[in-house]
Parts: structure tokens; C-alpha cells; sequence
């Protein structure tokens, strides 16, 4: 996909649809959201506890929240383990129960009453 032609579609609380740009940066993002908040200010504090609003919020929210920097990047989440690495993980992990921690050991992970 070409940068720019990435749009999405949010309502506004009057009901009209408009059309904002996906792949902006992040920054411009903010602005856009902060321009059409300023621009709804009234309706948004007279309203505030209509579905129109909440819903038109909602939809400013997610357009910053799930920004990507670099659109054309589809590759797999690095954050995300793959089942592999988590099974090995696992099985170098030992397990100790807490009843079977030292004084010392509780005292450490507990703190003062966490000895008792």
C-alpha cells in the first residue's frame, strides 16, 4: 500500500462520518485529535454522557492508540514470545513453595510481617 491512502472512518457526534489519515505521524495525529476535540468542545462537555460522544471519543482514542510508525512494516511482534521459546522457558523454571522458603528468604521477600 502507498503512504496516504491508509484512511479511517469515525463518526462524528452530530452523526456525520469524516475520514482521517492513518499514516500521518503520530504527532499530527495528536493534533488532528486536539483540533476536532476543540472543534466539538461544546457538544462534548453539554453531552458528555451521550453514546454520539462516547462513541466518537472512543473512535479519537483508538486512531492514537493503535498508530504505527512505519505501515508498510508488517512483520510479526517482536514482544510476543513464540510458543517455542516459552516451552523452553518453562521447563528451566523450579518451582519452590513458599512454605518451603528459609526464614531469611521470607524475611527478604516479604519484608517484616511476611516472616511471621
Amino acid at each position: 500500500m502507498t503512504k496516504g491512502l491508509l484512511l479511517v472512518k469515525i463518526q462524528l457526534p452530530n452523526g456525520q462520518k469524516t475520514i482521517l489519515d492513518e499514516s500521518i505521524a503520530l504527532e499530527d495525529k495528536v493534533k488532528v485529535v486536539e483540533d476536532l476535540t476543540e472543534e466539538w468542545r461544546d457538544i462534548l462537555r453539554s453531552n458528555w454522557k451521550s453514546d454520539s460522544v462516547k462513541f466518537f471519543l472512543d473512535s479519537l482514542a483508538n486512531y492514537l492508540v493503535w498508530h504505527k510508525e512505519d505501515v508498510s512494516d508488517i512483520t510479526e511482534d517482536k514482544e510476543v514470545m513464540s510458543r517455542n521459546k516459552t516451552n523452553r522457558l518453562h521447563r528451566g523454571r523450579r518451582d519452590v513453595p513458599f512454605s518451603s522458603l528459609s526464614s531469611e528468604d521470607k524475611e527478604m521477600l516479604f519484608g517484616e510481617r511476611g516472616a511471621e
